[in-house]
């Protein structure tokens, strides 16, 4: 009893680990698994703590002095002295100096993203090749298992006399050799999808975590909602544009480094007993002074360089931002065009060829029973189902990858945040 207990048990606790692993949203879990979305977001973290150490002051200066010959003045010898000294930046360097660290805080936060949109769309797209080699698989084994069917056919013919010749048989043998070499190449690429998807997984992929695919109809939104969405969403849009930012704020601070900063500090200098001439009010009396002054930006060519160097690399953000948004554009508008041939070629597929393969192989079957045509036309038109089949399979697979392509460059991870 207690065994069966136990053994009960196990197979509830197995089932449901199945369970939970099934409904697992295989986005989600990429995204929290993904060492490098793990990377970008630690990156993103450093990039925030940044932010408290910009704008603020420099370190103030201490110096100490020990006289080791006292230096002798009316009111005693100087025994040592302090300074202690502040730089204080002026002209707002200090707040330009923030906003370009909160600027790479935001552009921490958009290479996180871009990490992430690229994570789920290798995933979307390896999740489509996946499907595509297994659903192949399966229709190249259940032909093979037709034509082993069709070589004991042959050859029992053959042997009875009812074959005038071997050239079914041999035709036969080629054909699955062939299919077995397709078969092969298909494992071999099946291996290859699986070790990417482990490794976007880090290691913890399973089948379950494939299931569902990228069912929502694009056809509906015009390339102007496309191109609008990329404008607001695509990261390394987003990342041009914080970089020209970011450099014109630069330009304004290397301007503003050719005025002075001012300098502040205070000054105490311990006096020792003087001698007998020092008046007794003024013997072994402490100084404490202040001093104020500016540094003093001197070197005119330096400084002159240092503005001009800041002002071209605003112009080399503002062409990248441009380049970026024709690359984003044109991708765009390319895959767009890709997913309407493929939509065509999907519905010539799904309404056409599929099931006139189908009425054709059916007849073919027919003739040959009565025969009316040979045993290799009849192969003939299992090889062009078949094939058919395996078109399908790769026409599907094509339109998963154009769609996870649109949601990349569209700055989506998935089509509800549209």
């Amino acid at each position: 009893m207690k065994k069966n207990l136990t053994v009960i048990l196990l197979m509830l606790l197995l089932a449901g680990m199945a369970t939970a692993q099934g409904e697992t949203d295989p986005v989600k879990f990429v995204l929290e698994v993904n060492r490098a979305v793990s990377a970008a977001r630690e990156a993103h973290k450093a990039a925030l703590e940044e932010v408290g150490t910009a704008g603020v002051l420099p370190d103030p200066m201490l110096e100490v002095t020990l006289f080791a010959a006292p230096i002798e003045t009316k009111n005693g010898p100087m025994e040592a002295q302090l300074m202690l000294g502040q730089r204080i930046p002026l002209w707002g360097k200090l707040s330009r100096q923030k906003k370009i660290a909160v600027l790479k805080a935001e552009a921490a936060v958009l290479s996180l993203r871009s990490v992430e949109i690229n994570t789920v769309y290798s995933l979307n797209a390896s999740r489509a090749r996946h499907r595509r080699i297994q659903n192949s698989l399966e229709i190249l084994r259940q032909y093979q298992t037709d034509l082993q069917s069709s070589r004991r056919i042959a050859l029992t013919q053959y042997s009875t006399g009812m074959g005038a010749t071997q050239h079914p048989v041999l035709k036969l043998q080629i054909e699955m050799s062939m299919i077995e070499s397709r078969i092969n190449s298909l494992k071999s690429q099946l291996e290859t999808v699986v070790s990417k998807l482990k490794t976007l997984f880090d290691g913890r992929f399973s089948s379950q975590l494939l299931k569902g695919e990228l069912t929502e109809d694009f056809s509906g939104l015009s390339k102007d909602r496309w191109l609008k969405a990329a404008k607001l969403r695509n990261p390394e849009y987003l990342l041009a544009e914080n970089g020209r930012e970011e450099a014109a704020i630069r330009s304004e601070l290397a301007r503003r480094k050719n005025y002075p900063d001012l300098v502040a500090g205070i000054n105490y200098t311990a006096i020792g007993e003087g001698d007998a001439m020092a008046t007794a009010s003024s013997a072994g009396s402490d100084a404490l002074g202040v001093k104020v002054g500016l540094n003093i930006p001197l070197w005119f060519g330096r400084n002159r360089a240092r503005a001009e160097s800041a002002k071209i690399a605003v112009k080399v953000t503002e062409e990248t931002m441009a380049q970026t948004w024709n690359e984003v554009e044109g991708n765009l508008t390319a895959t767009i065009k890709d997913l309407e041939e493929i939509k065509k070629t999907y519905d010539l597929f799904e309404e056409t060829l599929l099931r006139e393969s189908e009425q054709m192989l059916s007849s073919a079957m027919s003739a040959y029973e009565t025969g009316k045509i040979s045993f290799l036309d009849l192969l003939d038109s299992q090889r062009m189902v078949v094939n058919v089949r395996l078109d399908f399979e790769g026409t599907i697979a094509k339109r998963e990858i154009a769609k996870a392509k649109m949601l990349k460059i569209a700055g989506l991870i998935r089509f509800e945040e549209e």
